[in-house]
């Protein structure tokens, strides 16, 4: 049976990496990633994750309900206990709901093999730009909800392991693979080869709108997979992103709105699409 160690001393060295959880750069140069709440710890503890545990910090309160979890997914890694006053000390505030995790980085998959272990005719969402964290790990959150199978990335993308970003995810950045595309937007055509059809989200003249795009992509056999290109908030998608799209798609809008935040509109798109029959 896996044991608890028990922390007495903030300044226990065994918890560095805990006490440096807001220096993003920093946990990211020791090849390292904070999960930070009940349910996201859960889910890194999950056996489908493929992220590797360094340790786990628990309130004393806790332990029974972490412990079982952690020997689930194997052990091999401390489980460190603490009293509220002194886990408070370690990681300099109260938000953590009395549980954090280390979890390894590791090797960032390659983009060939994150696509070759999709199912046929895959849902997948490409973010070009997105840096604002909230929205990378809402992105997350709802691309999981909704049945996308990957998340692909260009290379100005913000790290969807930063701690904001696996929150705001509720941790289904942990489980839902992703990877970057490093020739961009070049690399949208190996999508393309792929029997990907490509479609740029914007409120853009010529965009069509996305029901009548999914009806069409649907009456297709075979039928094809999608990819949801999203662009900022603020620019939308370059151009050059545009050019290497299929398709331009659009959720029609209330008279006067152009368009709604990438998060939002990232599940809209996906419901339907993934639902192309209902009006």
């Amino acid at each position: 049976m896996l044991a608890a160690e028990r922390i007495a001393d903030a300044d226990d060295p065994r918890l560095a990496e805990y006490r440096v959880v807001k220096e993003r750069d920093l946990l990211r140069a020791r090849g390292v990633f904070i999960a930070e709440g009940s349910l996201v710890v859960e889910r890194l503890l999950s056996p489908c994750c493929r992220f590797p545990v360094r340790s786990l910090l628990v309130l004393d309160t806790r332990a029974e309900r972490f412990l079982p979890l952690a020997e689930a997914r194997g052990g091999g890694f401390p489980v460190f206990v603490a009293s509220r006053a002194v886990m408070d000390e370690i990681v300099g505030f109260r938000f953590h709901q009395g549980c954090l995790a280390v979890g390894e980085i590791g090797a960032e998959p390659a983009l060939e093999s994150v696509l070759d272990s999709l199912p046929p005719s895959p849902a997948l969402v490409v973010l070009e730009d997105l840096v604002d964290l909230d929205n990378v790990g809402s992105v997350f959150r709802n691309a999981a909800g909704l049945g996308a199978d990957a998340v692909l990335l260009s290379p100005r993308c913000a790290d969807p392991l930063y701690r904001k970003s696996i929150r705001t995810s509720m941790g289904h950045a942990l489980l839902l693979p992703f990877a970057r595309i490093g020739r961009w937007p070049d690399g949208l055509a190996d999508l393309r080869a792929r029997g990907v059809a490509v479609l740029a989200l914007t409120p853009g003249e010529g965009a069509e709108p996305i029901g009548k795009v999914a009806r069409r992509l649907a009456g297709m056999s075979p039928r094809p997979g999608m990819a949801l290109l999203l662009g900022t908030e603020g620019d939308g998608l370059s151009r050059e992103a545009m050019a290497e799209a299929d398709v331009r798609v659009r959720i029609p809008m209330a008279a006067g709105v152009d368009s709604i935040n990438i998060a939002t509109a990232c599940a809209v798109a996906l419901h339907r699409l993934a639902r192309p029959d209902e009006e």
